[in-house]
């Protein structure tokens, strides 16, 4: 896997006017494509402008599609910046992962699948720019929340409900579980990367032995805590 970390970006509000190509789109464009073209744009221009100074037609402008298309695609301003954090940060699929025998394992490989995508450089610089806005909007504050436990409905909230399940749970509160695992993982590697090692990049020989540790010791405490109903 490759290294993944933090690249830096400009200051938030250079250049935010500024149309990186003309409005229209090709008609033979297909809607994926239509769609990842309006959410690249969507990441630069909140990180260029802020959440606030960001608008449909900055969008429209960046990615070179009528705001028609925007709106035809995404209903809102809002409906399209919690698309671009949901698309961006918490669209990891499980994959053959979860037919794996061992539990360690198994974990460990969804923690490297969701560490892959939140610490990529573009996505550490996503993030960044969501926590500068977070004091003056409660949508970017509502998506920040959402990043507690990576994301509504995550992977691991649904693995984790699989594993209760298989010893014959039930257990309450099982997000709370899920941010618990996320902050001994990705979320300390996450708040490194934004706070304090720019530099840093984490790669996957440093960061798989560091994940199947933390399962380890969460696994155990989380049986031990919620032991299978009789």
């Amino acid at each position: 896997m490759s290294k993944i970390g933090r690249e830096g970006h400009g200051s938030m509000h250079d250049n935010c006017d500024t149309p990186r190509r003309g409005p229209g789109r090709p008609p033979e464009m297909e809607e994926c494509e239509r769609r990842e073209r309006i959410l690249d744009a969507a990441s630069e221009v909140l990180q260029k402008c802020g959440y606030h100074a960001a608008s449909m037609d900055k969008v429209a402008q960046h990615s070179a599609m009528s705001k028609r298309t925007l709106y035809l695609m995404f209903h809102s301003k809002q409906d399209l910046f919690r698309t671009l954090v949901s698309s961006r940060l918490f669209n990891v699929s499980p994959g053959k992962c979860l037919h794996m025998a061992d539990p360690v394992e198994e974990l460990t490989e969804l923690l490297m699948r969701l560490g892959s995508v939140i610490l990529r450089p573009d996505r550490i610089s996503l993030i960044r720019a969501l926590v500068t806005e977070s004091q003056q909007s409660e949508d970017i504050r509502q998506i920040l929340t959402s990043l507690r436990a990576g994301g509504k409905d995550n992977v691991l909230t649904t693995w984790l409900d699989r594993y209760v399940r298989a010893r014959n749970g039930p257990v309450e509160n099982i997000s709370m579980y899920g941010n618990m695992l996320f902050g001994m993982t990705i979320g300390d590697l996450m708040l490194q990367s934004l706070a304090c090692a720019p530099d840093q990049a984490w790669s996957e020989q440093g960061m798989r032995p560091r994940f199947r540790r933390a399962v380890q010791i969460f696994l155990a405490g989380f049986a031990d805590g919620c032991p299978a109903a009789s």
